[in-house]
């Protein structure tokens, strides 16, 4: 659906974007080095595909935001970009208005950066901890994959399930093709058919990203990680979003020579069923949750 939502005097006019609009909006998060996935626009849209707007001027897009409604209790925002020539001119808090209706009545996350957590503590946010960008090359190392499988259509349900243990919520039709495609691959640590462990990997522009990624045990970090890095050419450019309580996995990192980039503040407007939960090692997505 295209429709036009807003049309001022000066011209600006907000839209719900279509999926072709849309991924052209996708270009202004790459000029901001945020590096989504390849492919990640559609999966999200697949998603709530009237939950992407943009304003646009004379017809080129000069502003977005996202609002994607997971379910009947959860939403996130993200891809909330002005590009810099427009901003400070309401174009942006006009757009955002239409976010947050779009959510109506649900809890909703988003990623800020730490400039704009004021802002957003006005429409009640409340920050809950920082999520840091970390990034490496990848390189061969020996791995035990005994126990670690990759995700295939006889395993996705009980991925779904193993992630909204995790997330509190379900995000089934999201993950339903997260990791199949093109480049797009995810692996599972079991433990007498019980998955203790989950990591996603996938192509961007830049490099590779991984995530979700998921496990509790230290060993197990360190092999599903392993495993998915040996699926990257060597030396190719690696980025995770790791949450700041997730040490383990931070050290491991670091251990490898990753470096953090930058960080975000993950907020909520309403109580999270789950604000972080431990073993949670990587954002699937940094830009919509």
């Amino acid at each position: 659906m295209n429709t036009v939502i807003e049309k001022s005097k000066e011209e600006i006019q907000i839209k719900i974007a279509t999926l072709t609009e849309w991924l052209n909006v996708i270009e202004m998060s790459r000029q901001e080095k945020w590096d989504p996935g390849l492919g990640d626009g559609h999966l999200f849209f697949n998603v709530d595909n009237e939950g992407f707007f943009i304003s646009s001027l004379q017809g080129k897009p000069v502003a977005s935001v996202a609002a994607v409604n997971f379910n009947e209790n959860y939403a996130s925002i993200g891809h909330y970009i002005v590009k810099p020539e427009f901003r400070g001119k309401g174009i942006g808090l006009a757009l955002w208005k239409f976010a947050i209706e779009h959510t109506g009545e649900r809890i909703i996350a988003l990623d800020a950066v730490p400039e704009q957590k004021k802002n957003y503590a006005k429409w009640g946010f409340k920050t809950y901890y920082r999520t840091f960008r970390i990034q490496g090359r990848a390189l061969s190392y020996k791995v035990n994959t005994s126990n670690i499988n990759i995700v295939d259509q006889s395993s996705i349900q009980s991925v779904i399930e193993f992630d909204a243990s995790m997330t509190g919520y379900s995000r089934d039709r999201l993950l339903a093709s997260w990791f199949f495609g093109n480049n797009r691959k995810g692996f599972i640590l079991s433990d007498n058919q019980n998955i203790k462990g989950l990591i996603g990997l996938r192509q961007s522009n830049d490099g590779y990203r991984i995530g979700p990624f998921y496990a509790k045990d230290k060993d197990h970090i360190k092999d599903l990680f392993l495993t998915a890095i040996r699926e990257i050419p060597e030396n190719a450019l690696v980025t995770l979003d790791v949450p700041e309580y997730a040490q383990t996995t931070i050290n491991l990192l670091n251990s490898f020579g990753f470096r953090t980039l930058f960080h975000t503040h993950r907020m909520y407007r309403g109580t999270p069923r789950v604000d972080y939960t431990q073993g949670n090692n990587a954002l699937a997505s940094l830009e919509i949750g």
